[in-house]
């Protein structure tokens, strides 16, 4: 488990964040850059360590990075597993634009461009997560 609690920093530091990726290294390069832009985030890896992480835990905002229609499937089973836990629980996926109207369940899809992706995550937090 990758936890930066120490680390935190940032406007966003307070606000915590999972990610979880069918590709670690998509998941790894995405976690460093949310990282190192002050986000507080944690990775769980695959989608199958979620419940790992969130067991006595609250995040704001849960991230699934879909990087293709084979991992649509996982990712929505994720996610209600995620729901199952806390009906409250904000999902968002990160998946391109072609996956949006493909099945996903769960509060957002956001776009798996990075500079994209920490605009909509600094947007979603100013707003306040709902």
């Amino acid at each position: 488990m990758m936890t930066y609690l120490k680390e935190r920093n940032g406007p966003f530091a307070s606000a915590s964040i999972l990610l979880a990726s069918d590709s670690e290294r998509h998941g790894n390069s995405i976690h460093q850059l949310l990282k190192e832009d002050g986000f507080a985030i944690d990775y769980a890896g695959s989608y199958s360590e979620i419940e790992d992480h969130i067991k006595g835990r609250e995040f704001d905002v849960v991230l699934l990075e879909v990087t293709g229609e084979h991992a649509v499937e996982p990712a929505v089973d994720a996610a209600l597993r995620v729901k199952r836990a806390n009906a409250g629980q904000f999902v968002g996926y990160l998946a391109d634009a072609d996956l949006e109207t493909s099945g996903l369940a769960g509060d957002a899809v956001f776009p798996r461009n990075t500079e994209k992706l920490r605009h909509a995550l600094r947007r979603l937090l100013s707003e306040g997560v709902h």
